[in-house]
């Protein structure tokens, strides 16, 4: 058998007894993108079904895209226990605010075009990014924001314990 054939075949076998709890590791280790793409179907209508699923991942895209909490370990202990946005979005840090003008800002830095703000309030920062902007008769030609990645909060997680 495939690997893919290997993965469904347990997940039909952890589904035999029409379980409310599965646990899941690493269910796509291996798989191919046409597998992965059919198991992250068959979680989100298991998810569905009212399945409560345990993953254990370190594919972050991944574990964004299907779970709608996830717990951290660290050293054996639970370093962040929440739902993805709550450590994306909620935490102070990388977060950025990329905002075109028509004329330069002061003191920042420009990346294709866009002045770069580093922000760990994304709201205030772009009301005073805003009102400076407003207040000099600069015109706000365009805004992105780019919160943390999942990805990136669970590498500062990891290496607090290093620090």
């Amino acid at each position: 058998m495939s690997t893919g054939q290997k993965r469904r075949l347990h997940l039909a076998l952890a589904l035999i007894g029409d379980p409310d709890l599965l646990f899941l590791d690493e269910p796509t280790a291996g798989l191919d993108v046409e597998g992965r793409i059919s198991l992250h179907t068959q979680i989100r209508q298991l998810k569905a079904r009212g399945k409560t699923i345990i993953m254990a991942s370190h594919d972050m895209a991944e574990v964004e895209s299907l779970c709608d909490r996830i717990a951290i370990l660290r050293d054996g202990k639970i370093a962040f226990n929440g739902a993805v946005d709550e450590l994306t979005s909620k935490m102070p840090g990388h977060s950025r605010i990329h905002i075109k003008t028509e004329r330069p800002i002061q003191n920042a830095d420009c990346e294709q075009g866009y002045w770069v703000f580093t922000s760990a309030n994304i709201g205030d920062t772009l009301l005073e990014l805003l009102k400076i902007c407003n207040e000099s008769g600069n015109t706000v030609l365009d805004v992105k924001i780019e919160k943390a990645t999942l990805e990136q909060r669970f590498i500062d997680i990891a290496r607090e314990a290093v620090l």
